[in-house]
């Protein structure tokens, strides 16, 4: 029952974020958002966090799963605490009042994107490893998902901080007014979290046998793509070219990853009274 009850909540979530999804994107790209609907995106950033919560007890078991999501959730609030209200490691900024609540100086959708961020880097680092250097080391996960972190950070500041307005730099400089010091930390701090993240989920040898059993496999990467599609429009829609530059590299990276194994499968679900149950069998 309680197995059947994840899988609900997380179908029932990652639904939910794709039928947002398109709207959501179109009003960025085109600048139709309207007034007063602000807190559409901490909806969206809690959404992702719950999904990518669901999807990992799913596969990995209420104990491992529930503590691996808030090791990264409790890890990822005090950094950004500590960075809010200090200015290290990142750099000098502050949040705006655009994405609310907040808890201290903290918006709670933020923690939520770092949980959502660090477990979909480190699947899809996984995912495209294990297509494209067979036997690869835990190591070569890590540096990867840190990695694939970054790019997304690259891609998503332009957007969070001229688009739409989330959080401000102070003493403004380097790429798009974002100091250099920001993705050297975004770096460090993944490198961090994707250690914790690996080590809590069993190291390379428990990971390496689940690796070909995991449910819904999708899911992770559909997350990072998804997120990593919407920022690389929004900043080629608004002229940030280099951002959107470096988002077509990274999406056209996955799609070589994609071509050297294909795509995980896909569910194929069925409704029995109010359950959904799956019908696909884990990968083989």
């Amino acid at each position: 029952m309680w197995n059947r009850t994840n899988r609900i909540v997380l179908f029932i979530t990652f639904g939910v974020y794709c039928f947002i999804y398109p709207s959501s994107l179109f009003l960025l790209v085109t600048d139709r958002v309207p007034a007063g609907t602000e807190w559409m995106a901490t909806l969206m950033l809690l959404i992702e966090g719950a999904i990518a919560i669901a999807w990992v007890v799913v596969n990995y078991g209420r104990l491992r799963g529930f503590v691996a999501a808030l090791a990264v959730l409790f890890l990822g609030f005090t950094v950004e605490a500590v960075g809010a209200s200090t200015g290290f490691p990142f750099g000098h900024y502050s949040y705006t009042e655009v994405l609310y609540p907040k808890l201290f100086v903290v918006p709670i959708g933020i923690t939520s994107a770092w949980l959502m961020m660090i477990l979909a880097s480190f699947f899809t680092a996984r995912f495209i490893l294990n297509r494209v250097v067979p036997g690869h080391s835990e190591s070569s996960v890590v540096f990867l998902s840190a990695l694939l972190a970054v790019l997304s950070d690259l891609v998503m500041e332009p957007v969070a901080v001229h688009v739409q307005g989330y959080w401000t730099w102070h003493d403004a400089s380097g790429y798009y007014g974002v100091p250099l010091s920001n993705f050297v930390a975004w770096l460090i701090i993944s490198l961090l979290l994707v250690f914790v993240l690996s080590r809590i989920m069993g190291g390379g040898k428990l990971l390496g046998r689940q690796a070909i059993k995991q449910h819904f496999t999708f899911i992770p990467l559909a997350l990072y793509v998804m997120n990593l599609v919407m920022f690389t429009s929004v900043n080629l829609a608004h002229s940030y070219y280099l951002a959107g530059i470096i988002g077509l590299g990274v999406i056209a990276g996955f799609a070589w990853g994609v071509s050297r194994g294909g795509l995980p499968p896909l569910p194929v679900i069925k409704l029995r009274g109010l359950f959904i149950s799956p019908l696909t069998k884990p990968e083989e």
